[in-house]
């Protein structure tokens, strides 16, 4: 808690949006696992629930590979994600990298979030759209149509791209101008079904072809992001 109320004196003036941050922390960061500061302690609020699962670790070992533990000291605990706001894994990165920009002045209301997502942090951020924050994400064309329903439902805006995600920068394919120039014109025209001006794609249109070539989705969403004066939570680079 020292740690933001540090930031945000160190901030004040810089364009921060209070209200968003009163209704961020209202809504979201009360319910997911974080660290409070106080002068004297540092305490973990909202844990995330952990479940002994040591007997059926121990059934397992038997079953799948002939291993008697019954008489080894050992107790292991697993982590109960579910149970976490919205479900999912990614809540915890997610939430910290938005409340971390909110405070920073970086993300206010009216703006939109871009991220390339395959499924888990979008998912996560569609607790941020609740908030009147709009989120885009680009996913691939392998996702699982479970995990399109779901990012719908969160009120979270696709642009399903007629190729795979990378899994992060740096790791890319050949590149293949051809498809690039197709993928490009498709995420052109899905943007302007959202709302987003198709002149200002245009004018960065050889830098989207070159990423896209790259299959380097992760820096097209931050890309997409500055052009348009959004912000991206930049998950792989945290």
């Amino acid at each position: 808690m020292i740690v933001w109320r540090r930031r945000l004196q160190e901030n004040k003036g810089n364009n921060i949006d209070s209200i968003l941050l009163e209704h961020f922390q209202r809504e979201i960061w009360s319910k997911v696992p974080h660290l409070e500061e106080k002068p004297d302690e540092v305490k973990v609020v909202n844990a995330t629930p952990l479940i002994d699962i040591t007997e059926d670790l121990r059934e397992c070992a038997r079953k799948e590979y002939g291993l008697n533990l019954a008489d080894i000291d050992l107790r292991v605990f697993g982590k109960f994600d579910s149970n976490l706001l919205a479900g999912s894994i990614k809540v915890r990165p997610a939430v910290h990298i938005v409340h971390d920009a909110i405070v920073t002045g970086k993300l206010r209301r009216g703006q939109t979030i871009f991220e390339a997502t395959s499924g888990n942090f979008g998912i996560a951020l569609g607790q941020i759209a609740k908030l009147g924050i709009d989120v885009v994400t680009l996913v691939s064309r392998k996702l699982q149509e479970g995990v399109f329903e779901e990012l719908r439902n969160e009120k979270v805006r696709i642009i399903n791209l007629d190729m795979d995600i990378c899994p992060a920068p740096g790791m890319k394919d050949n590149p293949n101008l051809l498809v690039a120039k197709a993928t490009a014109s498709n995420i052109r025209s899905q943007l302007s079904e959202l709302g987003f001006d198709p002149a200002i794609f245009d004018k960065s249109l050889s830098e989207v072809e070159k990423l896209l070539a790259s299959q380097d989705i992760i820096n097209l969403a931050k890309f997409l992001a500055k052009i348009y004066g959004c912000f991206c939570p930049e998950q792989y680079d945290k």
